[in-house]
């Protein structure tokens, strides 16, 4: 009966860890295609989409706290701490939603995916300041290989890199500030969302009376730009739908598999990414470009390769354990 019940369990783990995985994977190839949707809205201003984007991601966000019964993110707003948490975290996201969509109609999608591939040796770096986590030796090499990638970059090809820091950094700030936080993730999201929801709708308002302010970031159309307003528009309510979607997706996922193996599917999105700019958009991919994917990718390697190692010795540990006792 013992066995049979543990066979059972077993199942369990491998159908949920499959479910997972396959969460994992929808998530980054929504994020991976998602650049030929912000390119779709070119001819719109990168601010004005940023600020549509932001209010319909909080009318959907509010909407499914509502439709799952998970309205207490309500009680949040009577917390100080909680509303500068979440005032914080929504700010430094919108820097990140707003240099992503620039930058992506702008012809730098492949600066975009050296900031995506940085990310995870961002969050070493953040790691080791702001929660004091001690670096093993493979992660020291990873953080020194990104960083010689980075700067071999800015001197060979100039100011772009500016970009990928932005995303990198800005992505790891709002992991750091939600995790020093310590909200749940649901209720987090619609605070979060309806903070930056009002902000959103506030510079709509002020574009409606000045529409100039949208010339900060000027439209760059691309070759399947839509020029429909009726099509532009129910893409701009996608917008909400397209950002929390992959969010839920990646909470569901992490709650099933490995951080480990969730680590390397994020890898999928700046790939596909790479692979539009390229194939698709026409971007150039230069020698400056290779030095730099080459060096973080070799960090991204040897990071991997120590935690499939950890993870490999760790059942043996077990293992010597029970048979000692």
């Amino acid at each position: 009966m013992q066995a049979a019940s543990e066979g059972t369990i077993t199942t369990n783990d491998s159908r949920s860890e499959r479910i997972g995985f396959m969460q994992g994977i929808g998530c980054h190839l929504v994020w991976g295609i998602m650049p030929i949707y912000w390119k779709l809205l070119s001819a719109i201003p990168a601010l004005e989409v940023l600020s549509w984007r932001m209010v319909w991601s909080c009318v959907f966000v509010v909407l499914l706290c509502a439709f799952v019964k998970r309205t207490r993110f309500l009680h949040l707003l009577r917390d100080p701490r909680a509303v500068g948490t979440f005032l914080a975290s929504g700010l430094i996201v919108t820097c990140n939603w707003g240099v992503y969509v620039w930058a992506t109609n702008s012809g730098h999608l492949l600066e975009t995916s050296i900031g995506y591939y940085l990310c995870p040796l961002c969050n070493i770096a953040f790691g080791l300041l702001v929660f004091k986590e001690r670096l093993t030796p493979m992660q020291k090499l990873a953080t020194v290989l990104a960083a010689a990638g980075v700067v071999f970059f800015m001197v060979v090809h100039g100011g772009d890199v500016w970009i990928a820091l932005a995303l990198a950094v800005s992505f790891s700030a709002y992991g750091a500030v939600k995790k020093k936080g310590g909200y749940p993730a649901l209720p987090g999201m619609a605070l979060e969302s309806l903070l930056t929801g009002l902000l959103g709708a506030g510079a709509l308002a002020v574009g409606a009376v000045a529409p100039w302010i949208w010339q900060v970031a000027p439209a760059t159309p691309d070759f399947i730009a839509v020029t429909s307003p009726t099509l532009d528009f129910a893409l701009l309510v996608g917008c909400g739908l397209l950002t929390a979607i992959p969010l839920l997706l990646y909470s569901a996922a992490a709650n099933r598999i490995s951080m480990t193996v969730l680590g390397f599917i994020q890898y999928v999105s700046p790939t596909i990414a790479m692979v539009l700019a390229v194939a698709f958009f026409g971007e150039q991919f230069t020698f400056a470009h290779g030095v730099c994917f080459a060096l973080i990718w070799c960090g991204i390697a040897a990071v991997g390769i120590e935690s499939a190692l950890a993870k490999r010795k760790s059942p043996q540990l077990e293992d010597t354990a029970e048979a000692t006792q």
